[in-house]
């Protein structure tokens, strides 16, 4: 979770702080600890985590692959691609392809800026984990998982508002089965929607991580693409922030 001070108690922020304390402070190994994951990882990290597995099992018996649209760490990433390990070992055509700059937005739409009110709103705002960090990740899930030989995460580095229709020249197979948006602000959302709409089937998924006022920018696009009126968005009790349409 980023910080949003504005948006968060002083008990929010002191729960932050006293995780890395306890994790720092608990006896056994760096391995020992991620085992007992549990142990440290918040209410709200745990929930998202929850529901990102019921999201991806509406998805299991639907053709194609899950796009990330906005990486941030690879919390969501490594999600799906460990699920689609577990779940379904021998789907090697399941390909988790996540799309980002890897150094924050690029640029801010007057759209995000009139009414957003986050105070990440601004060249280079969320910016997560690196790309290098990342592909380091990735040959760690690599070594120990069935068909390792043929990869299963793919980053996509860059503005999305180019990469993304690159991505579909380079790729005319492609068929996206889960779209996870997570992007924030307006343009990037909107171009990747009208980009990977077209790709997906019925029954496939669309995930919105955002309706906030902190970042208004996603809600505009979706509105413009896709129309709010035309979608029957589901959400879960457990997570005020994920919520999805069934194509």
């Amino acid at each position: 979770m980023f910080r949003e001070p504005k948006y968060q108690s002083n008990k929010d922020l002191t729960q932050m702080d006293l995780t890395e304390k306890v994790f720092l402070a608990s006896s056994g190994s760096t391995i020992d600890k991620i085992d007992a994951f549990t142990k440290f990882v918040s209410r709200m990290a745990l929930a998202r985590f929850l529901v990102r597995q019921e999201i991806f099992r509406k998805i299991l018996h639907v053709n194609g692959s899950v796009i990330e649209c906005g990486v941030l760490n690879g919390a969501g990433l490594f999600t799906y691609a460990q699920l689609s390990t577990i779940l379904e070992p021998v789907n090697h055509t399941r390909k988790i392809i996540g799309f980002d700059t890897f150094g924050g937005f690029e640029s801010i739409d007057e759209k995000d800026l009139s009414t957003g009110t986050s105070s990440h709103l601004s060249a280079g705002g969320l910016a997560g984990s690196s790309l290098e960090e990342l592909q380091l990740a990735i040959e760690l899930f690599d070594s120990n998982r069935p068909l390792s030989h043929i990869p299963k995460i793919e980053l996509v580095k860059g503005d999305i508002i180019k990469t993304a229709p690159e991505y579909l020249k380079n790729n005319p197979h492609l068929v996206v089965s889960l779209l996870y948006m997570d992007l924030g602000i307006y343009t990037p959302t909107k171009v990747a929607l009208e980009t990977f709409l077209p790709r997906m089937p019925k029954g496939s998924i669309i995930v919105f991580n955002g309706n906030t006022q902190s970042f208004p920018g996603e809600t505009l696009a979706v509105d413009e693409v896709l129309g709010l009126r035309n979608l029957k968005i589901e959400k879960f009790t457990i997570d005020p922030y994920n919520h999805y349409c069934i194509l």
